[in-house]
């Protein structure tokens, strides 16, 4: 048994130690999109979508892994013992014949495959049809990648294909609907809350995954840059004997010790441009922000408050990049030292729900008067206003009064205007219509119109 595992120590302790790290940088790509989607999400949402890529690549780590790190000597020694297995039945006498060990491969074989059928049931709201066939799918492809050595990656089949695993891979995937319906009656889906132009109080969480898509941006820019300007330097200078290099012809030599500056220099302009200028000029919003509809203005400031806020941000946080990149190329422990900053700044943020220069104060707003406050301009326009108002008013009561002719059954006040046409109608009738014509004006004036 060591000697077997001896194949495959190498591959499985690397896989072991990335499976966590790995997991959490495929996390921020998703925290990205549903931040750009919902503008907002709690922690436990954030911890769910981390889980669920580190039970995705553990599913393929644990079904695929561990994989032999001297191909030719493992084909080699195991020659034949990974035919394919296509007996539906047979675990039956895997269970006779194994006792409690073949019964517990069934059933992990079934549990392994539950979160799958849950993440799918779940968030992915699938149709039990189409959890069916993607559990199958899965298990089939990693089935297949393990009979065909990886897909031809190594020379021999390294692992066995199993149709009873296939079976119990599916039915676990079916196992994890059905929680994932229960749970659903006991734990309803929560309706996300109405979106906002920009999350003015973003989380620590919020912070971190727009912080990393600005750093992002910088990198693409002084990177190359450095990479640019180094490249011309070298081109263009005469190494000299002593090590030093010659430019214009003789007229400045100069050492290699300033490219080493190169990199911080560059990373601070990127860091000012992407963390200062834009999110000034953008009421405090970022690239990154920008995406992730957030501020880094927490509450409105004016003046010298805001001053004080941008430069009190700027210097901390372009601080610490800026050493995290020396330490990057010369130090560790310098990095280590910026990392453990990093971190006690997201501790504090998720503690106190804000960053330290969030502790600026704001501008005091005064709030709306309830009662509008005329200048002189208002008040000389006021009575036109209010004349052009009641001529409209005048207007509509005139068009309903015309309008009401026209309507069979009108009220008794419009008989003016039908005793005048109605030569029929007797004389009580008549003088009843002119009282009632004379106690409304707006009909008089249409009937004359």
């Amino acid at each position: 048994m060591l000697k077997y595992l001896g194949y495959f120590s190498t591959s499985f302790t690397i896989a072991i130690v990335m499976w966590p790290i790995l997991s959490a940088v495929l996390t921020l790509p998703i925290l990205a999109g549903l931040y750009h989607r919902h503008h907002r999400m709690k922690l436990l949402s954030a911890g769910a979508a981390y889980l669920t890529v580190l039970y995705v690549l553990g599913l393929i780590a644990f079904t695929l892994y561990p994989m032999p790190d001297d191909p030719e000597a493992f084909c080699a020694a195991n020659a034949g013992q990974f035919a394919p297995q296509l007996d539906p039945l047979r675990f039956i006498s895997d269970i006779q014949n194994g006792g409690l060990s073949g019964i517990l491969q069934l059933v992990m074989n079934v549990v392994l495959f539950m979160p799958l059928g849950f993440v799918l049931t779940r968030w992915l709201r699938w149709r039990w049809w189409a959890v069916l066939i993607g559990g199958f799918a899965v298990s089939l492809f990693i089935e297949s990648s393990q009979l065909s050595g990886f897909w031809g990656l190594y020379p021999c089949a390294y692992r066995q294909f199993d149709v009873n695993d296939l079976m119990t891979n599916t039915l676990g995937a079916m196992a994890g609907l059905a929680v994932a319906v229960l749970f659903g009656k006991w734990v309803p889906m929560a309706r996300m809350p109405e979106r906002s132009e920009y999350n003015e109080h973003p989380g620590a969480v919020h912070r971190l995954v727009t912080f990393i898509i600005d750093m992002v941006f910088v990198a693409l820019v002084y990177v190359p840059l450095t990479l640019l300007v180094t490249f011309l330097f070298y081109w263009a200078a005469e190494p000299l004997q002593n090590g030093d290099f010659m430019l214009f012809g003789g007229h400045l030599t100069v050492g290699v010790g300033w490219l080493d500056f190169l990199a911080p220099i560059g990373a601070s302009l990127a860091f000012l441009i992407f963390e200062f200028l834009i999110p000034l000029g953008h009421k405090g919003r970022t690239l990154g922000g920008m995406y992730t509809h957030m501020t880094i203005e927490t509450k409105p400031r004016k003046g010298i408050a805001r001053a004080v806020f941008y430069i009190l941000r700027t210097l901390i946080m372009g601080a610490m990049v800026v050493m995290f990149i020396i330490g990057f190329g010369h130090n560790a422990h310098i990095m280590h030292y910026t990392f453990y900053g990093f971190v006690i700044l997201f501790l504090f943020a998720v503690f106190a729900h804000r960053m330290p220069w969030d502790f600026v104060p704001g501008s005091s707003v005064a709030p709306a008067p309830s009662v509008p406050v005329y200048g002189a301009a208002d008040v000389a326009a006021a009575p036109a206003e209010s004349s052009a108002a009641n001529a409209h008013s005048d207007k509509e009561g005139a068009a309903t009064v015309a309008g009401d002719d026209a309507v069979p059954g009108a009220p008794d006040s419009d008989a003016a205007s039908k005793g005048a046409v109605n030569t029929k109608n007797t004389g009580d009738a008549r003088a009843e219509g002119d009282e009632s014509a004379a106690t409304n004006p707006n009909t008089v004036g249409q009937d004359e119109k």
